[in-house]
């Protein structure tokens, strides 16, 4: 083997084993970034009927970009993921807005409506009102104490 030969393979396997070990350390230092749940939680009381909507806004992952609404007629577990897709209303955002109507009706304004729990068992009659753009989504974001309405949020909120 020629000296250039041997030259070029000795920093081929030097630049080898310093992407190695930046990769091991990249990916420990990553690793090790402790982003926590947030979360709040909320319950809406239905005396008349004796029943109660549970709810739990919450956000997790390495951005908190990760965003849950389940309301359930059931206390919600802490556990992530740990109720289930058939009992509870889910809304992927940060922020939906609700009246209680009546003695049994919630009506709930979303940005995208749940899917409906087909397992849900309650006298509460639970209505989701999808907003129809962003427009009107600012408009209910910036007015909806106007409107009558209390907010859920993924955010601490001072009005909590």
């Amino acid at each position: 083997m020629t000296k250039p030969i041997k030259i070029m393979i000795i920093i081929f396997v030097l630049l080898g084993g310093l992407a190695i070990a930046f990769f091991l350390w990249f990916t420990k230092s990553v690793g090790e970034v402790d982003v926590p749940l947030t979360q709040n939680d909320y319950v809406i009381n239905f005396e008349e009927l004796n029943e109660k909507v549970y709810v739990k806004a919450k956000a997790w992952g390495l951005a908190g970009n990760n965003e849950e609404i389940i309301l359930s007629v059931s206390p919600i577990s802490d556990e992530h993921k740990a109720y289930s897709k058939d009992e509870c209303f889910i809304f992927y955002t940060s922020e939906v807005y609700y009246k209680k109507k009546d003695t049994n009706t919630l009506l709930i304004y979303v940005d995208y409506k749940s899917k409906i729990p087909p397992n849900l068992s309650t006298k509460i009659k639970i209505i989701q009102i999808q907003m129809k753009d962003n427009a009107e989504i600012q408009d209910y974001r910036m007015n909806y104490e106007k409107y009558g309405l209390s907010k859920i949020s993924i955010y601490k909120d001072k009005d909590k």
